[in-house]
């Protein structure tokens, strides 16, 4: 009995070490459009903002943008929609999360205002988590 109650503990250990980690990268492709573009933005003319993306909420489905400025909204619409010079993705931020199956971004600057675009909710945007 006691053989059989070490293997089942050793399998279940296995399987645990087997699951996601927070150590270990996550596998979602949103995580690494997300940091495809924070990449982007870092080597653009608006790497002074210092903008960081992140997949997030619970399907890591949402872009979460954020600046190490304060926004406006014409400058938040500007970025999203790739006007002048905010264009740094052709067609704007709107464009790379269609592109890269997003359902919606937000954006949040260093007074930690929030806008929201697409399928993500103010209530939903104020407390998302990146998905990690």
């Amino acid at each position: 009995m006691k053989r059989n109650l070490a293997g089942v503990i050793g399998i279940a250990l296995l399987v645990v070490s087997c699951g996601p980690s927070p150590q270990r990268p996550h596998n979602d492709p949103h995580v690494a459009a997300a940091a495809l573009f924070t990449q982007r933005y870092a080597n653009s003319r608006l790497s002074e903002w210092k903008v960081r993306a992140s997949a997030a909420g619970a399907d890591c489905g949402v872009l979460l943008v954020e600046t190490s400025v304060i926004m406006e909204d014409s400058m938040v619409a500007a970025m999203h929609y790739g006007a002048g010079a905010y264009n740094v993705y052709d067609g704007g931020v709107q464009r790379f999360c269609r592109d890269r199956h997003f359902r919606g971004v937000a954006y949040k600057d260093s007074s930690g205002r929030v806008w929201t675009y697409d399928k993500v909710t103010v209530g939903e945007a104020e407390t998302l988590k990146p998905c990690r």
